[in-house]
């Protein structure tokens, strides 16, 4: 008997056409399917959180978002880049890498553009693993890559975090062997702990000796809120070693989560194995010459960094006071042990009007807490206190 379109996707139930939209469940069967599911499942229920977040009013701490934006100067560049917006970037992402290099005293050869680093923790994906190449991705850590690792039918390889909440970089090395990238989360998100530059850079060694096809991907999201005097950037071993990647956002300390700027470093001929993945004109008009107006704005960092450490400093202190045990925090946002269940503090956070990080398993008890400003954090906190008790 025939079976109209309408009929089966009526017997699928809902999610049907994104079942029917995914080419690759033909020929990776079931496997395929479910890792779609679990992944469109995982960004329903993160878009359905971020929702209750943005209801007028609320307290925003849950997405280690810069509060305080990207500052005068750049609105006003926005506003200048208006009339260029009927063109295609071309000269405006050259400006942008440009920029970049120059704040980096690197070449420009170096540098490629992502819509925010979230993109070029994708295609590095592609670009390096398989399902015979696997990603190693920490537990817990940005989730983004792992979910893609699944989705694409990549191997995956996910170390626990010690009991300090640092990467583990022992067992990330023993699982190293035969592995296509390892993704290094430095500060770590949700844990907001660092490792020092001797450690990445005997890290990194350690790769190479072990499994010297490894990639490593760095990823520095968080690096203009570092003060451990132990802590460097990884970049200048991204360009001596084509085995090594560092990615930077301007969605944190830049405040500009909303535009979607990220660029990665490295040698050429590594980016040149990620960039076929990229899709063209990746980053708009006006999010391009906003980045290019900041990347060396070193006051605005100075302004955002002091802004965060007082904050910061006065949070952990209402905590440690409250006899929560606060870990090293190397970001805008700190991981505290609140012994119960975050999932339900932070529901009834929301009906107070503060929104806090979401659950990261398996650390179910440890609330991740963007930093917010100052009268923000002050009256989250007599949320918190008030809720806790």
């Amino acid at each position: 008997m025939a079976v109209s379109r309408r009929a089966f996707l009526a017997s699928l139930g809902a999610g049907g056409a994104g079942v029917l939209a995914l080419p690759m469940v033909s020929w990776r069967g079931s496997e395929a399917l479910h890792a779609q599911q679990a992944v469109t499942s995982g960004r329903e229920a993160r878009r359905a959180d971020r929702l209750l977040s943005v209801r007028p009013g609320m307290i925003r701490l849950d997405s280690n978002e810069n509060p305080n934006g990207p500052g005068l100067r750049v609105f006003d560049t926005i506003r200048h880049g208006l009339g260029g917006a009927n063109r295609y970037p071309v000269k405006s992402e050259d400006d942008l890498v440009g920029a970049i290099a120059k704040s980096h005293g690197i070449k420009s050869e170096n540098v490629i553009l992502g819509c925010g680093s979230g993109e070029l923790l994708r295609v590095a994906v592609q670009a390096f693993t398989s399902p015979h190449r696997a990603l190693i991705s920490p537990a817990p850590t940005f989730e983004s890559m792992a979910h893609f690792a699944t989705f694409i039918g990549s191997a995956l390889r996910e170390p626990p975090v010690d009991a300090r909440l640092q990467l583990d970089l022992g067992a990330m090395l023993d699982a190293s062997p035969g592995a296509g990238l390892i993704y290094f989360c430095n500060p770590n998100n949700p844990t907001a702990t660092v490792h020092g530059s001797a450690a990445v850079t005997g890290f990194v060694t350690d790769v190479g000796s072990r499994s010297p096809d490894t990639f490593i991907l760095i990823d520095e999201a968080y690096h203009e809120y570092v003060e451990d005097a132990s802590y460097a950037t990884a970049i200048p071993l991204a360009l001596a070693n084509p085995q090594v990647i560092v990615t930077r956002t301007f969605s944190k300390v830049f405040g500009m989560a909303g535009l979607r700027v990220g660029y990665a470093i490295g040698q050429p001929e590594t980016l040149a194995r990620m960039s076929p993945w990229l899709l063209g004109s990746n980053v708009n008009q006006l999010a391009l010459v906003a980045a290019a107006a900041s990347v060396g704005d070193r006051t605005h960092i100075a302004t955002e960094q002091r802004r965060n450490r007082e904050a910061r400093a006065f949070t952990s202190k209402f905590f440690e006071r409250a006899g929560y045990t606060v870990g090293a925090c190397e970001a805008n946002f700190m991981m505290v042990d609140i012994h119960r269940d975050v999932k339900a503090f932070k529901a009834e956070c929301i009906k107070k009007g503060v929104a806090v990080g979401r659950p990261f398993p398996p650390l179910s008890t440890h609330l991740r807490l963007s930093i917010g400003t100052m009268p923000e954090m002050t009256r989250a906190l007599e949320v918190f206190r008030t809720t806790l008790a």
